[in-house]
């Protein structure tokens, strides 16, 4: 078994320590791993550490899987590398909250173990695509949290007019506007007083940012629809974000979001889900009148 190892150039409070457990653990379970070139660099000069790197293509036929060494947003970085190979991605977190990277450093012995006994359960993602006029504004242009239209430059509001389907749906007057998966719905969207949705929902949340109307409100949508977008603005950039990746466009751009033909897969614990993550994460349930 051959695994890729991927993380962030960013210092992680005892890192080495970890990264020197995590190595033994996959030496003791006869799990090769080699490690992203970007990653590598990183930690052979940051923390004098020699590993092998990916030699191969982040796909199925040479990788088992590959483990994210960090937290959620280290996660999403791994979309753009799997991208549609249909590489499973597991998680570890070395962050603070964990929704996706929901795997913790002191379970590490365990989720090796499970690894190497395919005693894990695959879960399929939603991924969204955005599609412009001018293709190579945005180079990678998939999210699996969220896309999100903002205003840049001024502190006036953007104007973004929406059809479903092509058919006109509203008009928002707001600092901007996210389209969010399920699995992003926990994210930006839930701070804007957009609602959870579970995964495998097969829908979207269209959430206004700060709506100067206050009768707009979070809609839920089927992961079916084709959602169009034309942004005016008084400045003459808007920006969008695809998850962390954020691109600055012109404010009379048109966009459509939709589903993407494939899904990012990722690898959770057996007996872990998504009501655990969220209990854990966002304590529900933890009220002392029940002590």
């Amino acid at each position: 078994m051959k695994v890729a190892v991927y993380g962030r150039s960013i210092r992680a409070k005892n890192f080495k320590k970890f990264f020197s457990v995590f190595s033994t653990c996959m030496a003791n379970h006869n799990i090769e791993f080699e490690v992203v070139s970007t990653f590598n660099d990183f930690i052979s000069k940051e923390y004098d550490l020699e590993c092998v790197e990916c030699s191969h293509k982040l796909s199925p036929s040479d990788y088992t899987c590959l483990i994210s060494l960090g937290g959620d947003g280290t996660m999403l970085d791994t979309l753009e590398l799997v991208k549609d190979s249909g590489l499973p991605v597991m998680g570890i977190n070395l962050g603070r909250l964990g929704f996706l990277a929901n795997i913790k450093m002191e379970e590490i012995e365990i989720a090796v173990e499970a690894l190497k006994q395919n005693n894990v359960d695959i879960e399929s993602r939603t991924v969204l695509t955005v599609q412009s006029s001018d293709k190579d504004l945005i180079k990678f242009p998939y999210a699996l949290n969220d896309f999100v239209v903002q205003k840049r430059d001024t502190s006036a509001m953007i104007t973004v007019k929406a059809h479903l389907n092509g058919d006109f749906l509203n008009n928002y007057w707001a600092d901007g506007l996210i389209v969010s998966t399920p699995t992003g719905s926990s994210g930006y969207n839930l701070s804007c007083g957009g609602p959870l949705i579970f995964p495998g929902s097969q829908a979207f949340v269209i959430t206004p940012i700060a709506a100067h109307n206050l009768t707009v409100r979070p809609a839920v949508v089927p992961d079916s629809t084709s959602l169009e977008i034309n942004i005016s603005s008084r400045s003459k950039h808007v920006l969008i974000t695809l998850d962390s990746r954020s691109v600055k466009l012109p404010s009379n751009s048109s966009l459509v979001i939709k589903r993407a033909d494939f899904q990012y897969k990722m690898i959770r614990l057996k007996g872990n889900t998504y009501m655990d993550t969220i209990r854990n994460k966002l304590l529900w349930g933890a009220d002392a009148r029940d002590k």
